[in-house]
């Protein structure tokens, strides 16, 4: 009985991890792009707030700590992202609090002085300084220090001292202000001005109304008297992107509806002011650029590895030699000939006497000159002379290089 042979089937392989990574490489993106979107989701979406002075930042930088204890002493606090949407019902009784006076446009700075109740600035801005009417200006200390009142402001009083930072005020002259808390320059944390039946006030030394050190010294004494003064307190942290002004109550201008509205002034007049910026600018603007870096991922070009491809005709390599040499004879390249040159026939001589690729150059001239007889001076100036300065020099150190090439024999 006979038994068949089997015959053997083989089949091509299939691709290999890394053309299969290729192949999916949209799905990879994809991936990741997801990944990187939910990641974002995620981080943008906690509910705690690290902008500085913010009243719902928890962190050293913020001012939680100040608003709850406001709280606790029946001063309703209200954090507003746009000037527009204070909507203050009454004046008198409303503290309008202000961080990063700095940021603050020239419409908005306007609105600030006419609004009949009392103001506070957190931080010091010559420009917001010259708008409000503050006889007061900025002043860098040398060092921080801790101040006594040295006033008779009954707030700074009942403080007693507080830390002065780097920046403070000082008065004008001829203005009236009380500044409080100077240091031994003159710059002072805290600045008033009584204006009618409002009050103006400037805490240059906005670190001492901070989570991280109101309960240093006199810090919450002083920021409580100033900021508690009032039922009720509306805080407003400036981030350059808002160009809406002030509502409150009585504007004769249309600004006390509290509607949300842009301002005090009508929106052809804002929009005359060469700092107007339309409401959601910034977010516009954050959504731009996201959309160009997704645009530049899915439109970039990509490189991936190097493809060899066959030609369409065989090149011999003595044509592409010839072709080479008229390059470099066109480019005058005679010192890169030359090296190219000298570099050939040291590789060859090398090999044909035993010197390895790693000997040095000294070595590789005593081991010729030991080989041929030359001296050394010559066979430096041959395999590494100056570079020649025309064709006629060139064709002289090839007849020389042939010649020591031809001499070399195994020692």
């Amino acid at each position: 009985m006979s038994v068949g042979r089997e015959s053997l089937v083989t089949t091509d392989p299939g691709p290999g991890i890394a053309a299969r990574a290729r192949g999916g490489r949209p799905w990879i993106v994809a991936v990741v792009l997801l990944a990187a979107i939910v990641a974002l989701l995620v981080v943008t979406s906690r509910p705690s707030d690290y902008t500085p002075l913010s009243t719902e930042n928890s962190t050293d930088t913020g001012t939680r700590a100040l608003a709850q204890i406001l709280r606790q002493h029946h001063v309703e606090v209200t954090q507003i992202d746009r000037l527009s949407r204070a909507g203050i019902a009454d004046p008198a009784a409303t503290t309008v609090v202000v961080a990063n006076p700095e940021l603050l446009t020239s419409g908005q700075l306007g609105s600030l002085a006419d609004y009949p109740g009392d103001l506070v600035l957190l931080g010091a801005d010559d420009s917001a300084f010259a708008a409000l009417g503050l006889p007061v200006e900025t002043a860098l200390g040398f060092l921080p220090e801790v101040a006594d009142a040295a006033c008779q402001d009954p707030d700074a009083v009942a403080a007693g001292e507080v830390r002065v930072d780097h920046l403070g005020v000082r008065a004008t002259a001829g203005g009236d202000v009380t500044v409080c808390f100077a240091q031994r320059d003159g710059a002072g944390a805290m600045a008033r001005v009584e204006d009618g039946a409002r009050t103006l006030t400037v805490i240059a030394s906005t670190g001492l109304v901070t989570n991280g050190r109101l309960a240093d010294l006199g810090h919450a004494a002083l920021a409580l008297r100033v900021t508690g003064r009032h039922p009720d307190l509306v805080w407003y942290v400036a981030d350059g992107f808002d160009p809406t002004l002030l509502t409150w109550a009585g504007d004769d201008a249309g600004g006390g509806s509290g509607d949300g509205g842009v301002g005090r002034e009508t929106l052809s007049e804002l929009e005359a002011s060469p700092d107007f910026l339309p409401p959601g600018t910034g977010t516009a603007l954050y959504a731009l650029g996201l959309a160009l870096v997704f645009a530049a991922i899915w439109r970039g070009r990509r490189f991936g590895a190097l493809v060899r491809e066959p030609m369409p005709v065989v090149v011999r390599s003595s044509e592409a030699t010839r072709g080479r040499a008229r390059l470099y004879r066109r480019a005058r390249a005679t010192g890169r000939s030359a090296a190219a040159l000298r570099a050939a026939t040291a590789t060859r001589i090398a090999r044909r006497i035993g010197v390895p690729r790693t000997a040095g150059r000294a070595d590789l001239v005593e081991s010729i000159r030991r080989a041929t007889g030359r001296s050394t001076a010559e066979i430096e100036a041959l395999l590494y002379g100056a570079p020649p300065a025309d064709d006629a020099a060139l064709l002289t150190l090839l007849t020389a290089l042939d010649a020591l090439e031809s001499e070399v024999h195994r020692p």
